[in-house]
């Protein structure tokens, strides 16, 4: 009876181990995945800011969607538009997506998105009318990646912002991110974006 409860007991501490392990091991994957995209993140701000520079233009809003919603022409990071002081490609990604200017591939997520957002919105996603306007106060430039684990853009939020949430979505910071059944997305906002060149009043 006694050896009994001992090798009872034995089971439940090797269990409990065990549990203990594995979370500390899912927090920090997610926690060192976080790093990594924003990292990427931030890569993708930097490239725009570059392309800028060399060139003496914004990347512009795309005209193959809604450009309410503020979607910039990434793809002419990597493919040269035909812009006198182009020296790219300034990121080291792929663009395999046919027919849109709004993505381009990612090396470990499904895409990559530059936005043009106004200022003060409550936006979680490219695809929402908070696009800039002509008539905004002031706009930013955002980098976002998708689809990932919703913790990882959780975990973005804690890193960047510091706010620890188990929403699905949150829309204030500079991390916003929205998560659904198939994955999440993550966006982190930069600097500011000329509002006279959104083609929306």
């Amino acid at each position: 009876m006694f050896k009994a409860a001992i090798k009872s007991a034995s089971h439940i501490l090797i269990v409990s181990l065990w549990l203990g392990i594995s979370s500390v091991s899912y927090a920090t994957d997610h926690t060192e995945k976080a790093t990594v995209v924003i990292n990427d993140l931030q890569k993708l701000l930097s490239a725009a800011e570059q392309y800028a520079k060399d060139t003496g233009e914004e990347l512009t809003i795309t005209s193959d969607t809604n450009p309410a919603y503020g979607y910039l022409k990434i793809d002419h990071l990597i493919e040269n538009p035909g812009i006198p002081g182009w020296k790219g490609p300034y990121i080291p990604y792929k663009d395999y997506w046919l027919g849109g200017e709004q993505y381009i591939d990612h090396p470990v997520y499904n895409a990559a998105q530059l936005l043009s957002k106004e200022d003060g919105t409550d936006w979680v996603k490219g695809s929402s009318p908070d696009g800039c306007r002509k008539s905004s106060g002031s706009c930013s430039i955002s980098a976002c990646i998708w689809l990932m684990p919703g913790e990882t853009t959780r975990q973005v939020n804690v890193q960047i912002d510091g706010v620890d949430s188990k929403a699905d979505s949150d829309s204030a910071g500079r991390v916003r991110y929205d998560n659904g059944m198939l994955g999440g997305i993550v966006c982190l906002t930069g600097g500011k974006y000329p509002k006279d060149l959104s083609p929306v009043e």
